[in-house]
């Protein structure tokens, strides 16, 4: 593997989230002190983004563009989902019915957007008129991670009670629960494939990478890696999902074989979130003291 790293320190607080802008030519970074746009791929900082909630930790661009999702809130108090126009920044909607912080957020469409929470649910908002349509309530403890599947009409939800579950998306029906991790499931991610069933990936405290079939329910195989993984991303291609972990690297676990390999020389301090560039060769690693790494693929 050969890497170059690009490192820039944005703020003194860790990196919460990363995405990159639906043009390429730049990307979108949150942490405790805002929401940060900087210049890709030389990662100067462009400008601050303000927004109302105090703690961040998601983002989410709609498949369209013109939109980004901010979620947050206060611990134990409220959680939020505010919307904003791309690129101008400027607040369109804040979406507020959770009762602690949303830990993560999921467009459906251009227009519904789903959000999870540390109140252990998961509310399915249309974002238009800003009306809460759906409650998915099953969750013992918090939800930390969602995904949804197009075809099937299924979202996939995971948290600190160390099980994946599936839901309808209609009907907020619960189809089955996926309970194989023995810690907290921080982050799952559908690999981007339409070849054969549909196929989701969890990580979790475990220091697992698991593979799921969501739609029969079964987890087809795992990986171990060396240290604990804190949020995970497919590549553009699906052959692999790139991993950042406690100890400031990243991996990449092949889904057949489950091998794990290291890449780069990831940063000082636990890596948070994880974006694969629009190029699909290189990774863009956020975590500890504002750090932002560009990581070389093959």
């Amino acid at each position: 593997m050969i890497a170059a790293v690009l490192l820039c320190r944005a703020a003194e607080p860790p990196i919460t989230a990363v995405v990159f802008a639906p043009d390429g030519s730049s990307l979108v970074a949150s942490s405790q002190a805002g929401v940060a746009v900087y210049r890709w791929p030389d990662l100067s900082p462009q400008r601050v983004i303000e927004v109302s909630s105090p703690n961040l930790h998601d983002l989410a661009f709609a498949p369209g563009g013109e939109r980004l999702a901010v979620a947050g809130g206060t611990p134990a108090e409220n959680g939020t989902v505010e919307i904003l126009s791309w690129p101008d920044g400027d607040s369109l909607r804040i979406l507020d019915g959770h009762f602690d912080s949303v830990m993560a957020i999921d467009w459906l469409d251009d227009t519904r957007l789903a959000s999870a929470g540390l109140d252990h649910n998961v509310l399915l908002w249309d974002t238009t008129t800003g009306e809460r349509w759906l409650t998915l309530k099953g969750h013992s403890r918090g939800v930390l991670t969602i995904e949804h599947l197009d075809a099937p009409g299924l979202i996939v939800s995971a948290g600190i009670d160390q099980s994946l579950r599936v839901w309808e998306t209609q009907t907020g029906a619960l189809v089955r629960n996926m309970a194989i991790h023995v810690q907290p499931v921080g982050c799952v991610a559908l690999r981007p494939s339409n070849a054969g069933l549909p196929m989701i990936a969890s990580a979790s405290d475990d220091a697992t990478v698991r593979f799921w079939q969501p739609t029969i329910g079964r987890m087809v195989r795992f990986a171990r890696l060396p240290s604990k993984p804190r949020q995970i991303r497919w590549l553009h291609d699906g052959s692999h999902v790139a991993a950042c972990c406690d100890d400031g690297k990243a991996y990449l676990i092949h889904p057949e074989t489950v091998q794990v390999t290291a890449i780069g020389e990831g940063i000082d301090g636990p890596a948070y979130a994880i974006a694969i560039a629009p190029s699909g060769r290189s990774v863009l690693v956020g975590g500890t003291n504002g750090a932002l790494t560009q990581i070389e693929l093959p």
